[in-house]
């Protein structure tokens, strides 16, 4: 099969240049801290790199939280076939459990903004996820689908991976970037992007899919049926039902944040909450993150208008059906990649990446939904960054990332907050 003119993945490289020109053209603006009393500070001395179980060469790290406040790390190891392993460690009682395989010899995708990732839908079932290749093959490169597999006894044993995004194999489709929320202790919501009608309409749509830990799959259900090409998405349990957040597309190239929500009478229609307005003809894979803790609900995000970085936060009180003006967090310079934690006080803590002098930094920030902030902390400094994930945890918020210098490494810490 041809690749056409204006394929997934052309878009995808055509990114990675123009992701650099943004910074190359970014302005540099004072961080707009807030000197209330009011203010919550991340401490630099609750900030503590740990050792990581994950061996020198790893890639796609992800850090899910645990409905019993522990959270699992979940990576890929390489092979030198093009394969590789999807393994993953506990991160419970402050101690690491043995690294243990969920799937291996398999040809996953290596795109590093679809890091697989494990959820828990109770202490002992658990589902993990991925993206693979269909076939091994140069000319069947966009052809990716979407798997999982399940535990019921804690993540000791896996069932063998079992397809979710199609009913069988159909040449052409490029599904990624998928995410997954518990329903239940028994079901969770994926949501992913999926490009079955990529050849037609030159269109990416978001689908949605229950599935249960013994097996069963609903149906398919198209949620929006055109959206930014490789950006992640995510989805999260609100008090108000599931709220996901991904990263929208139009006729024109506007390619802002886009939300639905289930509600009473199924998904709502796909709505901006806070439109940027950010005209990109290139996919810049800079998806959204979200958090949610009873009444409060945080979405982060970046976005780049004029060539003008920023990373952007804005907080929802009513499970997402609206939001709060949007909080700018960043200095300037952002490169972006966020994500978000709601801590028990109502207060979220944003993390994300930030060009400065020639290096990347993994910065956070803690902030009230009154618009009062603290200082921005920086956790990491270094290059060739990938995609940080956080999770909170009993402990502290677990954040993970990797960097190549000059061999992928993959890294962690706990940053207390209380």
């Amino acid at each position: 099969m041809k690749r056409r003119k204006l394929t997934r993945r052309q878009l995808l490289q055509n990114s990675a240049a123009l992701g650099s020109t943004v910074l190359a053209g970014s302005v540099t603006w004072a961080f707009g801290g807030c000197s209330s009393r009011r203010s919550a500070l991340l401490e630099a001395g609750k900030w503590h790199e740990m050792s990581s179980p994950v061996p020198v060469g790893s890639i796609s790290p992800r850090a899910t939280a645990q409905p019993d406040k522990s959270a699992v790390l979940s990576w890929l190891e390489p092979q030198e076939d093009r394969k590789a392993s999807l393994r993953f460690s506990i991160w419970r009682d402050a101690r690491w459990s043995p690294p243990a395989t969920i799937a291996s010899d398999l040809a996953f995708s290596r795109d590093q903004a679809s890091a697989p990732g494990v959820i828990g839908l109770s202490p002992s079932n658990l589902i993990a996820y991925w993206s693979q290749r269909v076939s091994m093959d140069q000319e069947s490169a966009n052809e990716i689908a979407l798997y999982m597999a399940v535990s019921s006894d804690g993540g000791a044993d896996w069932t063998p991976p079992t397809l979710v995004n199609r009913s069988a194999a159909q040449p052409g489709e490029d599904n990624a970037y998928a995410s997954a929320a518990g329903l239940d202790d028994q079901r969770a919501q994926f949501v992913w992007l999926d490009g079955r009608d990529w050849g037609n309409s030159k269109r990416v749509q978001l689908m949605s899919r229950v599935v249960s830990a013994e097996g069963q799959i609903s149906k398919t259900r198209l949620l929006d049926p055109d959206t930014c090409t490789c950006c992640s998405t995510v989805i999260a349990r609100t008090y108000g039902g599931l709220l996901a957040a991904y990263r929208g597309h139009n006729s024109k190239n506007i390619r802002d944040i886009s939300l639905v929500r289930s509600v009473d009478s199924g998904w709502s229609e796909p709505r901006i909450p806070h439109p940027d307005g950010w005209h990109i003809e290139a996919c810049p894979v800079n998806g959204p993150h979200l958090d949610a803790k009873e009444n409060d609900t945080a979405l982060i995000w970046f976005t780049a208008p004029q060539d003008q970085p920023a990373v952007k936060l804005a907080f929802s009180h009513d499970g997402g059906a609206t939001f709060a003006p949007v909080l700018r967090l960043d200095a300037g310079k952002a490169v972006g990649r966020a994500q978000v934690v709601v801590l028990r006080d109502g207060t979220a803590a944003g993390f994300w990446l930030e060009s400065e002098g020639g290096a990347t930094r993994l910065a956070a920030r803690r902030v009230r939904d009154d618009g009062s902030m603290g200082a921005p902390l920086e956790l990491a400094r270094g290059a060739n960054f990938g995609y940080p994930h956080v999770a909170g945890t009993a402990g502290g918020i677990l954040v993970v990332w990797s960097e190549r210098n000059p061999n992928s490494q993959v890294h962690a810490g706990l940053l207390q907050t209380d």
